[in-house]
């Protein structure tokens, strides 16, 4: 049995280009073209950091997963994220919590 060396990070790293939680946008920057069109433009929230070679990638080189709310997860270069606008991440952060209100409230309803 051979034993997957990729390692998996859902913490924060000291030295990583992005935080857990932080919210990004997903641009066209890649040079090898394999970044899926359905997420391009899309803005979601960082999940895990990705080291498919920890020795070399540890701990600035990670690949970025991202769940883009609606689509899914996918894993992301660096340079294909780009940190979304203050006003953005305001925004997504009013409406979580609008929408943890009103589940709150359903909730309570049905007790």
């Amino acid at each position: 049995m051979t034993q997957d060396p990729s390692l998996i990070i859902c913490h924060d790293v000291d030295g990583a280009p992005v935080r857990m939680g932080e919210t990004v946008k997903v641009v066209a920057r890649s040079e090898d073209g394999t970044i899926s069109q359905r997420f391009l433009g899309r803005t979601g929230v960082v999940v895990a950091l990705v080291f498919d070679d920890p020795a070399s990638q540890y701990p600035d080189d990670p690949l970025i997963q991202v769940l883009v709310e609606g689509l899914g997860e996918d894993l992301f270069f660096p340079e294909e994220l780009e940190l979304a606008p203050e006003w953005a991440r305001n925004r997504i952060a009013q409406h979580r919590q609008a929408v943890r209100a009103v589940s709150r409230n359903s909730a309570e309803r049905l007790t």
